[in-house]
């Protein structure tokens, strides 16, 4: 049994998982890796992706009037052409924003709370810090979907009381004169029709 314990305790972020047979070793080796790289992804943070969004910022600033993205030849020029774009757009919003204070993070810049190592990458940093914005967001759609909804079924509403209503005798009149139209009826041949009508149902009253 000691010699077991031993053999848990010497797992180290670098033991061959291969060499492993129980489930729960190889977790805790993985576990250790995890820890690992989320520490070497805090410290890139500061390290990595502040100098490449200061390079990149720069490179935006000396963009002519009218150009909206830093130039493949410029990027491959700095040579960071090769590193991935969406790296290269956080690392830019990173360095652009790093002197901005988050007032519901405890009023600390960006800058502050990259170099706290509480995140291991800009993408999870910036999911914490626009997360007020997104709930906004979130709600301003949901209070819309609910008034387009309730918008909708007022209108359904409004709709079925009016066909409860009976309708007027001009209403009436309108509706048989269209009918006559579309039926090819002259005004003389619905009068004598609608007379005879009216003499067929006085009588049988």
């Amino acid at each position: 049994m000691s010699n077991k314990i031993a053999e848990t305790t010497k797992l180290t972020a670098s033991t061959d998982i291969a060499t492993l047979s129980k489930d729960s070793e190889i977790g805790k080796v993985l576990q250790l890796r995890w820890k690992r790289i989320e520490k070497a992804g805090a410290k890139a943070l500061v390290e990595f992706d502040k100098p490449l969004g200061d390079l990149l910022c720069k490179a935006r600033a000396a963009l002519e009037d009218g150009q909206k993205q830093i130039p493949s030849k410029t990027l491959n020029h700095l040579n960071v052409g090769h590193i991935d774009r969406r790296r290269r757009s956080s690392a830019e919003r990173l360095a652009r924003d790093w002197n901005v204070e988050v007032s519901h993070m405890e009023g600390k810049t960006l800058g502050e709370l990259a170099a706290s190592g509480k995140w291991s990458s800009a993408d999870s940093l910036f999911n914490a810090v626009d997360k007020p914005a997104r709930e906004a967001k979130a709600a301003e759609r949901k209070a819309a979907k609910a008034a387009e909804k309730a918008e909708t079924e007022a209108a359904e509403a409004e709709a079925e009381e009016a066909s409860k209503k009976p309708m007027t005798a001009d209403e009436i009149a309108f509706e048989a004169m269209v009918l006559c139209s579309v039926n090819r009826i002259s005004d003389a041949d619905f009068i004598a029709a609608l007379k005879k009508q009216i003499t067929i149902l006085s009588v049988a009253a």
